[in-house]
């Protein structure tokens, strides 16, 4: 069975037309699309950890605060310290919640009161590293009973090995013992000048830092909450009960102003991409007749996508409230790649075609070519769109807006190579247009 794919381009193009007015339709029935937080007005909040956070977890927590629109990117800085950039719609906060780039808000603080109760906030064990010591000696600052002690804050003033004074007890190695303070660089970098505070017979004791090993935390120290700060201050407290400790680098809001200068970037750089691509295929076959055709049928097939991209989007949102922000657009460019990509292997094959059979016509070169690559074309959209349907499955929600932006363009790309992009160049050829206009004025007339 022979194909004549160019026999029914009328059909293609009918098809074409219907599904970009269907699109148009939608986009004209307010609202056009749901704008993401990328392009509306919103809160950033960048936090510094030292340890690792589930980005699913953290997004969770989000979603039980009513923010399940959060979108979080996560970083590891020179200094292994994480970092993670997390958008959401405006947040009810004063002004004065807001700070500038760069200045680091230390969650850790501890609220002091007197007396203070002793507690341990975790235990270390007796013994320098190699363990050659058998017994560890704790030795004491203060003669004074533990009743007498509570009232000095050991964590804001912590003692250094210099301050100690003799043995107060002998311990051994392998004593597992609980602290009242870590040691402190205030002390100097070496350890040795460092001590740990332990409770040790109801006496507070202490312990140089280079004789305790295993250390481990039992208790997170306290974090003063400023309760004014709207619903920075629940987020915050939610995220550290939940993680822990962390530091806030920036809190700020996006006004509407640069939202909608996002937007007008968005468009420049899908106009530039355009114009990119249309002067690359007019220059690519320009020993050709008439190239000007062949990278105005590859910029049409890409309009055409890109007007049934946006309208898919446009009903998404209306039924599914599915949100338009960067990574839809990231999308979107990386469609119009994959899309003149087909065409130009399409077109290729068609100047190869009129190369070898130079006595053929341009609708006969053309239908060939498209039964040449109709193959290759299939073979690479349907392993890519299998690719795509996996990655929505497993991916998670952070990619879910390229994924689907990925999933319709492959589709629409395909079609518009086969259906579209070559078919103009015989509709052209052949005067398709023209006659379409002159049946138009004769039926006027």
């Amino acid at each position: 069975m022979n194909l004549n794919f160019v026999k029914s381009r009328i059909y293609f193009f009918i098809v074409s037309l219907l599904l970009v007015f269907a699109s148009l339709i939608m986009l004209l029935i307010p609202p056009a699309l749901v704008p993401g937080i990328d392009f509306s007005s919103g809160t950033t909040m960048l936090i510094s950890t030292e340890e690792n956070i589930d980005q699913a977890s953290l997004r969770e927590l989000y979603d039980e605060l009513g923010h399940s629109e959060a979108r979080i990117q996560s970083s590891l800085t020179a200094n292994d310290k994480y970092q993670y950039l997390i958008r959401t719609k405006t947040l009810e906060v004063p002004q004065n919640a807001f700070t500038f780039s760069g200045a680091s808000q230390s969650s850790q603080s501890l609220s002091v009161n007197e007396p203070q109760n002793i507690e341990a906030i975790g235990t270390v064990t007796a013994g320098n590293k190699d363990g050659t010591k058998e017994v560890i000696v704790l030795r004491d600052a203060f003669q004074s009973s533990l009743k007498e002690v509570q009232k000095i804050n050991l964590l804001a003033a912590p003692m250094c090995s210099a301050q100690l004074g003799g043995a107060s007890f002998d311990v051994a190695a392998g004593t597992v013992l609980d602290v009242l303070g870590e040691p402190s660089l205030s002390c100097g970098g070496n350890p040795s000048d460092q001590t740990y505070s332990i409770l040790y017979e109801d006496k507070i004791v202490f312990l140089v830092a280079t004789d305790g090993i295993n250390y481990q935390s039992n208790q997170l120290p306290e974090r003063k909450i400023d309760v004014n700060l709207g619903e920075r201050s629940v987020i915050e407290l939610a995220i550290y009960n939940n993680f822990g400790d962390f530091d806030v680098l920036e809190f700020s809001s996006v006004s509407p102003i640069v939202s909608k200068v996002a937007v007008r970037n968005a468009i420049i750089a899908v106009l530039i991409t355009t114009l990119f691509i249309m002067g690359y295929v007019a220059y690519a076959f320009s020993e050709m007749p008439r190239p000007f055709r062949y990278a105005l049928a590859a910029i049409i097939a890409l309009v055409h996508d890109v007007i049934i991209v946006v309208g898919t989007f446009s009903l998404m949102g209306k039924f599914w409230d599915f949100e338009v922000n960067l990574m839809v657009i990231t999308g979107l460019l990386t469609i119009l790649g994959f899309s003149v990509h087909d065409s130009i292997v399409v077109f290729d094959r068609i100047r190869e075609n009129i190369q070898r059979n130079p006595l053929n016509t341009l609708s006969q070169n053309v239908n060939t070519a498209l039964i040449e690559t109709l193959a290759r074309s299939l073979n690479t959209s349907i392993t890519l769109l299998i690719t795509v349907m996996t990655l929505l499955f497993i991916g998670g929600p952070t990619i879910r807006e390229f994924l689907v932006t990925m999933f319709v363009g492959i589709i629409i790309g395909t079609y518009s190579s086969i259906a579209i992009a070559a078919q103009l160049l015989v509709a052209w050829d052949e005067g398709d247009f023209q006659k379409f206009l002159s049946k138009i004025n004769f039926k006027n007339s």
